[in-house]
Parts: C-alpha cells; sequence; structure tokens
C-alpha cells in the first residue's frame, strides 16, 4: 500500500491533495506520536538522532529521566488539548510543543537558537505590537502596521498581508520588503492557489512554518496509525510537511523560508500574513506564539473594522435614500429626478453606471445603457415573480459590443405594472486591475510551469475573472432592497394622487365642455341656406355636435368604471349596417386624408346599444388612424356569423412589443405618450371599448400578421 508521501502530486489533482496527511514533517525539528498509556505509535525517521533519546514504536517512552516531558504526557492524558515547555536535552534547548487528536498525543521537538528572545521579551513586544495595532482606524491602515512590526520583529526579507475576497480570490494589500525587491502590492490570484484543504489549515492552525524550501521530507515510521490502521493526521503539527506544489511556488519565486499567519473573522479565512526570506530561516516557538496571539488580536480588530465599515455603508445609504424619496415626492418627472444631478441613484451603490426604466421610458447614468437595458428587462420578464436580480457574470449575446465590458448587474423591480426598474452596472473585474510590477525578472519555472510564479498566478487571475465584475455583496443587496421599498411606497402614493387627478380632470370635462357644444348645436340649427352643400355641412355638424355630447357623457362614466361601478347599456333593434356606413362618413369628413376601405353589407340588424357601439367604432378607427403607418389604408370588415356580429379593424403598423400587448387595454398607460402622432391622448380609448364590449357579453382581440395589426370586437348578436 502507499504512502500519502509516496504520491505524485501535480497541478491537476492538487485539489485533492491531503496535505493534513502528508506521512512525513520537516527536518529541523523531530515528532513522536504517543497513545495516552505513552506507548510509542510513530516517530519521525530523524527523532533518535536530532534528540539522541530512544523511541521504539510499540515500546513505552521513557519520560521519567524528563519531567518536563512527564508532566506533558500526564496533562494530555487528563485532557489538556494543547501545551509546550522548554527542556533541555544533553545540553540541547528544545521547545517541546504537544497536542492531543483523538488518540494520538503529539510531541514536537525544535532546538532552540542560542541567543533568542525570552519568552518575557517576546511579551513585551507583543503587548508593544498591540497597543501599536488599536490605533489603528480602518483594515488596510492595520495590516499596513503589523506587516511592519512583523518584518522588524523577524528580519524577513519581505511580509505580506493578504485579503480574500467574496469569490476566494486573493489580493496583496500591504507589504514591508527589503528595498531592492520587486514589489507584489496589487497582486491576484485565483482562489486555487489556496486549495479549500490548505485554507481550512490555516484555520485551524493559524501559524505555518517553512524552514527551508528545499527540504528532504523526514517520512514517520510508521505512516500508518496502529490504532485505526490510517495515516497519522498532522493538521495540528507545526512540523508537518507541506504540499510540493507550493514549495515549487515558493522556489519559483526565489524564496527559501516562508512564515504565514492567518486572520480569521466570524470562523471564515479573511486573510493571511505571507513572510518570506532568500535564505534558510527558522523562527523558535515563542516568536510564533507572539504572532498567534497578534494574529487574534488582529482578527478581532479586522472584524469590528469590517462591521464598522458596513454600518457606515448603511447609514450613508439610508441617508442617501431618503434625499431622493424626498425630491421624488414633489417631482412630476421621477426618472428625471432619480437619474440625474445629484444624488442619484448610481451613487447608492459602489457601481460603473446605472439605468432607471419606468413605463416605457429610460435614463442612463454614467453611459449609454438604453439598449443594454432593454436586453435586461427581456431577461428578466421571463420571471415575472421576481422583484430582486444579480449576477457578476452578464451572458452577453455579442462579447464584442461595447455593452459587453457590463458583466455585473444588480436590479431592482418598483413598479410591476409599469415595468419600473432600477439596474446598477459593473465593469468586469480586469478593467479595473492592472498590475504594474515586473516580477518575472527575478523569478525561475519549475517542472511544473510558469503558473506556479506570480505573474503566471496573476493570468491565471486574469482567466478566472474574465467576463465577470467584482461581486454584489450582501450589504449591496440590503442597500438594494431598502430602496426598491421607497420606491415601492412612493409609487403607490403617486399612484393614489395621480387617480384622484384624473377624477378631478374628468369631472371638470363633462361640466365645462356641455356649454361649447350647446352652441354648436344652436349654431348648426340656424344655417338658413338652402343650398345642398350647407344642407350636408349642417347634418354633419349636427350630428358631430350630439356625439360629442354623448361622448363627453361616456367619458364621465369612465368614472364609473374606474371606480368599479360598471357600465349601464340600453339595448335596441339596431341596423349595424347603416350605423357604420354613417360613422365612416363622419371620419372621412373629420380626417380629408385618411384612406378607409371598408367592406360592409347591407342591412345586418343586432340587438344592442348604438351609442356604446358607435363609440367602439369610433375608437377603432381613431386607434388605426393614430398608430398606422402613414400611405396605408385602414381596412374594415362588418360581418354576422353563427349568431356573432363582428367588426374587424386593420392597420399596417410595427410590430407591438410583448410588453406593450400585455397592457393595451389599460387606461393611462405612458405609452400612450410614445405615439408620435396621439401625443395628448390619455389612453382610454380601448379601454372603454373593451368595458361596452364585456357589457354586451362580447370582447375585443388583438392579432398581428405581416405587418398588420387587427383589432376585432366580436359581440352577441341578439341576446
Amino acid at each position: 500500500m502507499s504512502t500519502p508521501i509516496e504520491q505524485a502530486v501535480t497541478l491537476a489533482n492538487c485539489e485533492d491533495e491531503p496535505i493534513h496527511l502528508p506521512g512525513a514533517i520537516q527536518p529541523h525539528g523531530a515528532l513522536l506520536a504517543l497513545d495516552h498509556q505513552g506507548q510509542v505509535l510513530s516517530r519521525s525517521g530523524n527523532f533518535e538522532t536530532l534528540t539522541g533519546l530512544p523511541a521504539c514504536p510499540g515500546h513505552p517512552f521513557e519520560l521519567e529521566r524528563l519531567p518536563a516531558l512527564n508532566k506533558l504526557q500526564k496533562e494530555a492524558a487528563a485532557g489538556t488539548l494543547t501545551d509546550s515547555c522548554e527542556c533541555t536535552i544533553d545540553g540541547t534547548l528544545f521547545d517541546v510543543i504537544s497536542h492531543v487528536d483523538g488518540q494520538v498525543h503529539y510531541l514536537e521537538f525544535e532546538p532552540r537558537l542560542a541567543g533568542s528572545a525570552s519568552f518575557n521579551q517576546l511579551a513585551l513586544y507583543a503587548q508593544r505590537v498591540i497597543g501599536q495595532m488599536q490605533r489603528r482606524s480602518s483594515s488596510v491602515e492595520l495590516l499596513e502596521r503589523v506587516t511592519d512590526e512583523i518584518r522588524t520583529l523577524t528580519g524577513y526579507d519581505r511580509v505580506m498581508a493578504y485579503r480574500f475576497r467574496p469569490d476566494l480570490s486573493g489580493e496583496v494589500i500591504a507589504e514591508s520588503k527589503r528595498e531592492d525587491l520587486v514589489t507584489y502590492l496589487g497582486q491576484r490570484y485565483p482562489a486555487s492557489d489556496i486549495p479549500a484543504q490548505a485554507r481550512r489549515l490555516y484555520i485551524q492552525n493559524p501559524v505555518r512554518l517553512i524552514a527551508d524550501v528545499v527540504y528532504r521530507p523526514t517520512p514517520l515510521d510508521p505512516p500508518i496509525n496502529p490504532l485505526d490502521m490510517k495515516p497519522f493526521d498532522l493538521s495540528f503539527c507545526d512540523l508537518r510537511s507541506v504540499s510540493p506544489i507550493h514549495c515549487e511556488y515558493l522556489s519559483n519565486m526565489g524564496v527559501r523560508a516562508s512564515m504565514s499567519v492567518s486572520i480569521v473573522v466570524g470562523g471564515r479565512l479573511w486573510g493571511l500574513f505571507a513572510c518570506h526570506h532568500m535564505s534558510p530561516k527558522t523562527i523558535p516557538h515563542p516568536v510564533r506564539l507572539s504572532f498567534q496571539v497578534i494574529s487574534q488580536v488582529c482578527s478581532a480588530l479586522v472584524e469590528r473594522f469590517e462591521q464598522q465599515h458596513t454600518d457606515q455603508l448603511l447609514h450613508d445609504a439610508s441617508a442617501l435614500k431618503n434625499q431622493l424619496a424626498r425630491l421624488a415626492q414633489d417631482a412630476d418627472d421621477l426618472l428625471s429626478t432619480l437619474g440625474t444631478g445629484s444624488p442619484n441613484i448610481a451613487q447608492l451603490l459602489p457601481c460603473d453606471g446605472a439605468l432607471i426604466v419606468l413605463g416605457g421610458r429610460s435614463q442612463s447614468i454614467g453611459g449609454h445603457f438604453e439598449h443594454f437595458g432593454k436586453a435586461i428587462l427581456e431577461h428578466l420578464a421571463n420571471s415575472p415573480e421576481l422583484d430582486l436580480y444579480h449576477t457578476e457574470h452578464w451572458p452577453h449575446a455579442d462579447p464584442g459590443s461595447e455593452d459587453a465590458r457590463y458583466c455585473g448587474v444588480l436590479a431592482v423591480r418598483f413598479h410591476p405594472n409599469e415595468s419600473g426598474w432600477v439596474i446598477w452596472l459593473r465593469l468586469e473585474e480586469v478593467h479595473h486591475v492592472r498590475w504594474g510590477g515586473k516580477p518575472e525578472k527575478i523569478i525561475k519555472v519549475g517542472p511544473l510551469g510558469a503558473r506556479l510564479t506570480p505573474r503566471g498566478s496573476f493570468e491565471a487571475w486574469e482567466e478566472v475573472v474574465r467576463g465577470r465584475s467584482p461581486a454584489w455583496t450582501e450589504t449591496d443587496l440590503r442597500i438594494a432592497e431598502d430602496l426598491r421599498g421607497a420606491l415601492v411606497e412612493l409609487s403607490l402614493g403617486r399612484a393614489g394622487e395621480i387617480d384622484r387627478m384624473r377624477q378631478h380632470l374628468i369631472a371638470m370635462l363633462g361640466h365645462d365642455l356641455r356649454n361649447p357644444l350647446q352652441s354648436i348645436s344652436m349654431a348648426a340649427s340656424m344655417l338658413t341656406s338652402s343650398e345642398k352643400r350647407d344642407t350636408q355641412l349642417r347634418q354633419h355638424i349636427s350630428q358631430s355636435s350630439g356625439r360629442m355630447e354623448r361622448l363627453i357623457s361616456q367619458v364621465l362614466e369612465m368614472s364609473r368604471l374606474q371606480s368599479g361601478l360598471g357600465l349601464m347599456i340600453e339595448r335596441q333593434s339596431v341596423d349595424i349596417s347603416q350605423l357604420t356606413e354613417t360613422i365612416l362618413d363622419e371620419t372621412r369628413v373629420a380626417f380629408p386624408g385618411m384612406e378607409i376601405d371598408a367592406r360592409i353589407p347591407a342591412e345586418l340588424i343586432a340587438n344592442l346599444d348604438p351609442d356604446r357601439y358607435a363609440q367602439i367604432i369610433t375608437n377603432l378607427l381613431g386607434n388605426a388612424r393614430y398608430h398606422g403607418l402613414p400611405g396605408h389604408p385602414v381596412k374594415m370588415v362588418l360581418s354576422q356569423l353563427g349568431g356573432q356580429t363582428s367588426l374587424a379593424v386593420t392597420n399596417a403598423a410595427k410590430e407591438i412589443p410583448t410588453d406593450r400587448l400585455a397592457t393595451l387595454f389599460q387606461p393611462f398607460k405612458q405609452q400612450s405618450h410614445a405615439a408620435s402622432r396621439n401625443r395628448n391622448g390619455l389612453g382610454i380609448g380601448l379601454y372603454i371599448s373593451q368595458a361596452i364590449a364585456a357589457a354586451h357579453n362580447g370582447q375585443i382581440t388583438v392579432g398581428q400578421l405581416d405587418g398588420e395589426v387587427t383589432f376585432t370586437v366580436v359581440i352577441p348578436s341578439h341576446l
């Protein structure tokens, strides 16, 4: 059976490498594994040579002549998981590090170099460093200070502070180095550079030392634990042998020794300090202990700074949101208020552009995103129940387009009926990051290739994040959701106010237009010319004014419809052929340039309300005139079949988008203003016509085919 140390490790399988089961240690110390009765389970191959103590697997280890070790063994048997002591063996001072993992008591022996600082000196130094740390006001300031202090204390050639991002990729945010070394500040690398199992070990054992990256691992003898017949778990061992891939990475950088100190926040690996030296270097256990204390304090301070930063972001966003809401409350144009000037919605979140959409209109901030916004809304239309959407990797249909630079999309819906959305955009992350260093000048490439170099790692990061934006954080999503809630409340309030204004307008129209219409009727009756033309003109004036008066009454009834009171109709037997011809004549007189191709059979009789039906005809002809393409005739077909009366009005037009089709029969829709020949229309014609058809137990449908739009009203002929 092969042992873990004998298995080949490559870049392809490094994520599966059992780095906690290496079957070996680094040779600058020795390891002894005992059971709780003091029997030797295993020892490193250099144990007797380094310590001069006999240790035979399967036999008791003689602890009596070494009181300090005997005490560690008794404490381990009593349940103490970790401890350490100083022990002099044949004139050599050792730091002995003890920990218990399951049924195994591990003892690690590290020779203490002459002249090393005492525990008291290190405690005072750690206290001074912690005092310096507590005077910092941000995470970056804190890490910059700690990197300087660690380098001063240890003498490493380079000390860097890494921070891990939400996607687990990393960046160097602080550095203290020898002047002749190239900077790595700003370096990015992908999450795969530190596999998941390595991250777990960084959390479990916050300080890791490599005394010489070109060391030859010292195997355990035996490598298998006789208690469970599994490899020994060295997760908590300071001397644990490390991955050969990591050693090659360091060698390619020209590094001979390293030490890392973890920063753990909320149980996750937030970052770490990485120390590099260009020659072999060992750091005594007492120094590493002081770093462990510094790491814990640093982790607590980082957590505090991160929470303060989040609280400040939420506070600032809330103040800005409230300011925007106050401005929008009294604004005539919501889009212009939220999307232009300062403040605006783009300032709520870190973004590279924003877009607000409402009722078919849009307002871009920081660019021209109307085309991109249309594609986003088409995608969001597939999920009508969705009120918040976010992605860091928008699937652009054309990767070569200008919009393809924007990969991050965060959208919130605040007005479902009017398709109201606020959309924030972020550029591809690579757009923001350019590593200025030239580390390829000082690196070597090992057997596994250029991937294991700072430059190769950076290029791998670029490849991973190509087409992706920085991630949207939980704070970003919370701010966006808070804005959505405020805009929903604002929209509901504005909708109520607009409804009251509509009702007032309708009532005013009904009251104020009656008198001039009566004057028109009186003027028409006073025409006394006997000429035929004047007689026809008098008839048309009389008919039109009478119909306008009836229409005003129907506008008043629009208020009843909006209030849910229903529509009154009076049925009678009507020659709908003659009625339709009359409406056609009025339309041709009113709009001489309008060409109407009508097919109306004679003497079609139906039981319906003639004024209401006439209103349907007028509305459909008006709709065709306003929205049809100029130069194309309007087609009308009247027919009866199977007890149904059908009227179809067709006009040439551009295809109506799906989102507009869904709202065609809604009143006061903002799309009504999009028609260049009907900018003053209220958009109530189709709404009233549908209500009239429904009152007759009929309906109006719309169809599109070959560049033409057809509205068809079908009503039972007799009821």
